[in-house]
């Protein structure tokens, strides 16, 4: 036992302090991108927030940024659509809904995964997986108390619910490249794309919807300090998750990416807001669920109950 806790801690504990990290990185956007949001719009602010960490991570890079293989470049391609259309559709959903509920219907992804990742690879995932999706989902419910929302009308709430989608099909697709990829190059190719296509997509509905989309306030320091800190998040938060989740598979990192509503509520209460019961309650079922999926525990105890069924009937078959 002594002689794993080296190999534990360095293969395995690193990735999941990685992964916290970049929950309370994310934890802490949601009131920014909503201060900011009343002086810009959703595709305006993705793309500035895109393209300002881009310039963060470009230097960390050196030499290396015109090195970068195109298998690195094929993942950023391919995630930062998913990027793209997640941001998005979570950013235009705070121009009609509150952060907490946002918190709420974003961290949906957290059921979302195992599930697709069941879809996408024929493959069930592991049952603490499962257990631990489901005591986030209870806690995230207990954090949120999402009673109040109908659905009903609202686009910023189905906007969001895409969004929570998105985002764990983006889990899924970098789940799959990130192993292969250097974090940082990682990094870098997704700040890239996303900022791109958000760009591409300003352009034409600018072009086509000029109407649609609010007016940028070019000269509020509100604005600007906003974008700064998005900025500094999502380069810190791709480069954390880059490295993570080379090592740990989707299905276990949607359930550690539920502390970003642990985070959000935490940083809540300092700013004012009372948590009470239900939310001191719900946040601690969102840790134990951490605790459930990283443990091995759910698994042994399911392929022990497993083998003894097994065993049961085996005899009553040679009999036969």
């Amino acid at each position: 036992m002594r002689s794993r806790f080296p190999q534990l801690a360095s293969s395995e504990a690193l990735p999941l302090l990685a992964m916290v990290g970049a929950t309370l990185l994310w934890g802490s956007s949601f009131y920014t991108i909503a201060q900011t949001l009343a002086s810009t719009d959703p595709v305006t602010l993705v793309m500035m927030r895109f393209g300002c960490g881009l310039l963060l991570v470009a230097p960390l890079l050196g030499k290396r940024l015109f090195q970068i293989p195109a298998y690195t470049w094929r993942a950023g391609i391919i995630c930062g659509v998913a990027l793209t259309a997640s941001y998005g559709a979570g950013t235009w959903g705070l121009m009609t809904i509150t952060s907490s509920a946002s918190g709420f219907i974003t961290a949906l992804y957290v059921p979302f995964t195992p599930l697709l990742v069941w879809m996408v690879y024929g493959k069930s995932p592991q049952p603490a997986a499962y257990v631990g999706a489901a005591v986030a989902f209870l806690g995230l419910v207990l954090l949120a108390n999402p009673f109040t929302m109908t659905f009903e009308g609202n686009v910023g709430e189905l906007a969001t619910l895409l969004s929570a989608f998105l985002s764990a099909v983006e889990i899924i697709i970098a789940g799959r490249y990130a192993p292969k990829c250097n974090p940082k190059e990682l990094a870098f190719t997704q700040l890239v794309m996303t900022a791109f296509y958000s760009g591409v997509l300003l352009v034409l509905l600018k072009t086509f919807e000029p109407d649609l989309l609010p007016p940028t306030d070019w000269s509020s320091l509100t604005f600007w300090g906003g974008i700064l800190w998005l900025g500094t998040i999502v380069a810190l938060a791709q480069i954390l998750l880059g490295f993570a989740q080379r090592t740990v598979p989707p299905d276990r990192a949607a359930v550690i990416y539920a502390l970003e509503s642990v985070f959000a509520a935490i940083i809540g209460y300092w700013a004012g807001e009372r948590l009470g019961v239900g939310g001191l309650t719900g946040g601690a079922f969102i840790v134990l669920a951490v605790f459930v999926s990283e443990t091995q525990f759910v698994n042994r105890l399911w392929y022990q109950l497993k083998w003894r069924l097994a065993s049961k009937t085996s005899p009553e078959k040679d009999s036969q």
